[in-house]
């Protein structure tokens, strides 16, 4: 089982047991039809999210609703995986990065939809905490609030001699986090908002401690995606039924 789950409170020992206590919920949304299959989502009051696309090639991936927003030229590098490039206010590239899309399904056969909202969220795994960014550079010799997203550099090279994913390694300042509640398993787990290469937010397992204002959080993490509010009538509207945000 991916790690990812325990940072938002999903701590099942297997994917399958996730996806089923979703299903006995009756809390399913469909947020769009896909070769004639359906992707549904599963939303927690926490935020947490399980996305299921029930057709070939059948996923189900972990999505978390982000109170944080930026913009970015979305392409999809698979059904789930997609290359954002994510944008300044004056339109110019400052990060690129692959994650796991929720609306990715959707998308898979439209061209790059430029200029979307979309909300990031890092599920962590391994993570680390420091005082203050001075104690961060101390500690690593590293500066703060990068983002490295090898899956994007794999994309960008057009090499085919590694298959991408949403992992990526960061760090980034601690604005505000607070403890939140998966009603699913009523497990425990902390989200925080950051300021880093571009605005996103943090879920990591539960902690004694809150991470600190100003404080520095800095790991590894699984990237994971949503279109908020599609511009242009892209996300796939092209092709019927949009369903983005469709929770």
């Amino acid at each position: 089982m991916s790690t990812d789950l325990k940072s938002i409170g999903l701590g099942f020992d297997r994917w399958q047991d996730a996806v089923e206590a979703a299903i006995a919920t009756n809390q399913l949304v469909v947020t769009g039809e896909v070769r004639g299959g359906q992707l549904i989502q599963f939303t927690d009051v926490s935020g947490a999210q399980i996305n299921i696309l029930a057709v070939e090639p059948f996923a189900t991936y972990a999505g978390f609703e982000s109170l944080t927003q930026t913009f970015a030229n979305v392409s999809m590098v698979s059904d789930v995986l997609a290359y954002c490039e994510i944008l300044d206010p004056f339109g110019k590239v400052q990060s690129s990065v692959t994650c796991n899309l929720s609306q990715g399904p959707l998308l898979v056969d439209e061209p790059t939809q430029e200029w979307q909202q979309l909300g990031v969220t890092a599920l962590g795994l391994e993570v680390s905490r420091y005082a203050d960014a001075e104690a961060y550079e101390s500690a690593t010799g590293e500066i703060l609030g990068v983002l490295i997203s090898e899956g994007a550099q794999v994309v960008a090279a057009g090499s085919g001699a590694a298959a991408p994913d949403a992992s990526a390694t960061f760090s980034a300042r601690v604005l505000d986090a607070e403890y939140r509640h998966n009603q699913l398993t009523g497990q425990r787990f902390i989200h925080a908002t950051v300021d880093g290469a571009f605005p996103f937010d943090v879920c990591l397992p539960d902690s004694p401690e809150l991470p600190a204002r100003d404080s520095v959080i800095a790991g590894t993490a699984v990237l994971t995606a949503s279109v908020l509010s599609p511009i242009g009538g892209g996300c796939g509207c092209g092709s019927g039924g949009c369903g983005c945000g469709g929770h």
